[in-house]
Order: C-alpha cells, then structure tokens, then sequence
C-alpha cells in the first residue's frame, strides 16, 4: 500500500473479531500522526467506519464517501498495515478534528 498518512480513509479488513468489535471489510480512518507511520512502518491506529448511524455524539460523519459513513471513536485499534487496501479519499479538517478530540477525550488526554 502507498505511504499512509493521518487522515486518510482506506479499506480494511479486520478479521477475527470477537464480540462489538466490528468485522467484515470497511473503510477505517487512519488516525496515527505522520511521525508514527513513518516510525512504525508496519502498523496503524484506525478507527473503523460505520454506515448504520446510531445518533451516538462521538460517532463523526463523514462527508467523503459514497453514503451514510461515521467514524467510530470508540472503536480505536491498532492493526497490522497488511490488513488495510485500497487507499478511497482523505477525511475534511474539521471531521479530523472531531475525530481527534473524541480519541484524547476516551483516552484523558
């Protein structure tokens, strides 16, 4: 896959899930900064897309891709970069904002 940077939204496939982790191929937003995917070349910090709005206030929407797509901030993981694909548009500043803030807010950052 091309060089990753933050903000970016790629397909991913995060099989072998168990319980409310989400499965099955989808979009992710990257969300690991551009010092940590240069650093560490093999993985990556997402946070999986969703097309099923629930009205949950950290779930941020996402106006890039094709239909209803929300970026789950609860949802933070760090997969292996061979799990993600084809690279599909770049999430807008505010989105990333959004996203960001919601991230340091369930970490007490």
């Amino acid at each position: 896959m091309a060089k990753l940077n933050s903000g970016d939204i790629v397909w991913m496939s995060p099989d072998a899930t168990i319980g409310r982790e989400q499965q099955g191929r989808r979009p992710a937003v990257i969300v690991a900064g551009n010092e940590f995917l240069t650093l560490v070349d093999s993985l990556a910090l997402i946070v999986p897309v969703t097309s099923r709005g629930r009205g949950w206030p950290n779930h941020v929407p996402l106006l890039e891709l094709p239909g209803p797509s929300w970026a789950m901030t609860e949802q933070l993981r760090l997969v292996s970069r061979e799990r993600l694909h084809e690279h599909l548009d770049v999430v807008d500043e505010l989105a990333m904002q959004r996203i960001q803030h919601w991230i340091r807010r369930f970490l007490d950052l």
